[in-house]
């Protein structure tokens, strides 16, 4: 793991390494529990496909971090900005906690305002907008927590666990944000 590029409590956010990125999704995208509201883990994972998928990852339409605690070193999960448009100035986000024993323990919500806030000051993006599986009561306050507003409903967006689920769209904008 390298440097710490932010912190907060006792977490911290870096940039992925390959050989973690590989290590933990391998793990965690073939658990039925950790992805139990995603698309994430339809398809069995294998080393190959990981490193295809980090090889995306950090393309420059893309930024993303390992969520790490910084007292034992756990990789936790990621965090990340997707399919950057940047004259449109706005963001997909995305966060995936694969490590079970931190859900439910506020996490979720420290690692989205981080994201946040590196959106609009550290890229200068105007609005983060996100999908979220309807049923999916902890990650929606999670978001709200954030200061995501619910933009509209998605119906049968997701097929998943042998059926389809509504999502949420929700975004934030920069001028919102700022009078949080």
């Amino acid at each position: 793991m390298k440097d710490w590029y932010h912190t907060e409590g006792e977490f911290g956010f870096i940039g992925i390494e390959k050989e973690d990125f590989i290590k933990y999704m391998h793990k965690w995208a073939n658990d039925d529990k950790v992805t139990h509201f995603m698309l994430e883990g339809i398809y069995p994972s294998n080393v190959q496909k990981l490193e295809e998928r980090y090889n995306e990852l950090i393309n420059g339409s893309n930024v993303v971090f390992a969520i790490i605690n910084k007292k034992n070193k756990e990789y936790i999960g990621t965090v990340g900005l997707y399919n950057i448009a940047w004259q449109a100035r706005m963001a997909e986000f995305r966060i995936f906690l694969g490590n079970n024993k931190y859900h439910g323990k506020g996490l979720g919500t420290i690692a989205s305002k981080f994201m946040v806030k590196y959106a609009f000051y550290s890229l200068n993006l105007n609005k983060v907008w996100l999908g979220v599986n309807i049923e999916n009561k902890g990650a929606v306050r999670c978001y709200e927590k954030a200061g995501f507003i619910k933009e509209g409903v998605l119906r049968q967006e997701v097929f998943s666990n042998n059926r389809y689920y509504d999502a949420i769209r929700m975004s934030i904008l920069r001028e919102e944000y700022e009078k949080l």
